[in-house]
């Protein structure tokens, strides 16, 4: 019996890049993909504006022309961003008493 089947090329590129990972990194990988293909987050697809916009991105990446925040760059960015519960109450009761 032949099963014929068909892999996008992204879904292709993505494969064989694996093949060059070490094993546990691939089993990683292999975990992250059947956990997809488990979940219902299948039935959400991207739009073909959003796929392009990730491939935009990829790219953008791959050639240093943008990059990922660092840990520490994010973290920075919830603490500046970031209002207790009771901050905001008095900082609203402040203006008013002015």
């Amino acid at each position: 019996m032949v099963y014929l089947s068909h892999m996008t090329n992204l879904l292709e590129q993505a494969i064989e890049t694996l093949r060059d990972l070490p094993e546990d990194e691939q089993d990683a990988a292999a975990d992250v993909l059947f956990a997809y293909i488990a979940s219902d987050e299948r039935q959400h697809r991207l739009r073909p504006d959003q796929a392009e916009a990730v491939r935009r991105i990829q790219r953008d990446l791959k050639t240093s022309k943008t990059r990922l925040a660092t840990d520490d760059e994010v973290a920075r960015l919830k603490k500046k961003s970031t209002v207790g519960p009771y901050e905001g109450a008095l900082h609203a009761r402040s203006a008013h008493s002015h």
